[in-house]
């Protein structure tokens, strides 16, 4: 079961993300290295037929889900998204903050095609499958560990 926060910062860092579970996720990977604890929680919580990998379809689904927690009207502001904290940190290192903030700004520059101000659903959803098939550096349509590791230290 996911809860709505879980899954606006889980795929905001990743496939738009990344995030802290507290409704008893364990790392199925059992990898607690690299950036950010428990990293491989997110891929299983996105990988949601336990087949060790994230297709197109799981990155879809998931991606969708995270426009509807963060948009009540069809179209995503500035504001709606630079207001949903990203990552597993509390925000007590201050320069590590702006630092994440300016690059949301720029991923929200970037999503918003026809510079209206606002990302509609098309949008966040064309962005998503961007960074996946980014991610997806062999091309078969399903992102690894590996792979979704690669992607998570590169959005660091």
């Amino acid at each position: 079961m996911f809860k709505a926060p879980m899954i606006v910062l889980m795929t905001v860092g990743i496939w738009s993300g990344q995030a802290l579970a507290d409704d008893g996720f364990g790392p199925r990977w059992g990898w607690q290295q690299g950036p950010g604890p428990g990293m491989m929680q997110h891929l299983g919580a996105i990988d949601t037929n336990d087949d060790g990998m994230i297709s197109d379809d799981e990155a879809a689904a998931q991606v969708e889900l995270v426009f509807a927690a963060m948009d009540d009207d069809g179209e995503l502001t500035e504001d709606e998204y630079m207001s949903v904290r990203m990552g597993p940190g509390r925000g007590f290192n201050q320069a590590r903050q702006k630092v994440m903030q300016e690059r949301k700004k720029t991923r929200f520059a970037e999503m918003d095609h026809d510079k209206n101000g606002k990302v509609s659903k098309a949008e966040f959803m064309a962005a998503g499958k961007a960074r996946f098939e980014a991610a997806d550096t062999d091309k078969d349509g399903r992102v690894t560990p590996w792979e979704f590791r690669a992607q998570h230290r590169n959005l660091m």
